[in-house]
């Protein structure tokens, strides 16, 4: 028996639809970008904030940062820290340039752990690395500090694609990395 053409089935009955992205998937980008910014604008607060404290002589930190500094520093080192610090907060909040702040915040951040270098009585509890102070868990989070400006400095421009697997460059505006 010959099957002609017009007892052929048309094609499949049905066809290969792409699947409804979920709410998240649809939302990432957007998160994505808020997160990034909200990120930053954190940082750059925390910097300002921090470094006011710091130039009025009313930041904890000061007898900190004077430790961990050879000899006998003046009492010019803590308020002109705290002045860098506040540029490095308006930097971080201007958002411009960010992968060339990215050496000074962690320059900055990386001179912190000097107090477990310098001042280890401070930061540990019985000498004991395992024990933090709370001078010590108040250096030890810097790490989280020093990631978020890893993240901010050189991600701020990237966004997830359409399938959120990979990262692309951000499609306008700005000057977007190769």
């Amino acid at each position: 028996m010959t099957v002609t053409p017009e007892l052929k089935p048309p094609g499949p009955l049905l066809s290969a639809a792409p699947a409804p992205q979920t709410l998240t998937a649809r939302l990432r980008p957007a998160l994505h970008r808020w997160g990034l910014t909200l990120l930053r604008a954190g940082l750059g607060v925390l910097y300002v904030w921090f470094g006011i404290l710091k130039i009025i002589d009313r930041s904890p930190a000061g007898v900190l940062v004077t430790g961990t500094i050879p000899g006998h520093p003046g009492g010019w080192v803590v308020p002109a820290l705290g002045w860098v610090e506040v540029l490095l907060g308006l930097w971080l909040l201007s958002g411009r340039g960010l992968v060339v702040a990215l050496p000074v915040l962690g320059a900055h951040l990386c001179g912190t752990f000097g107090v477990l270098l310098f001042m280890p009585g401070t930061a540990f509890d019985d000498g004991n690395p395992l024990l933090l102070t709370l001078v010590g868990e108040f250096v030890v989070k810097n790490l989280v500090l020093l990631a978020a400006v890893l993240v901010v400095t050189t991600g701020s421009r990237r966004r997830p694609d359409d399938a959120g697997q990979a990262l692309v460059p951000a499609a306008a505006g700005g000057d977007a990395e190769p």
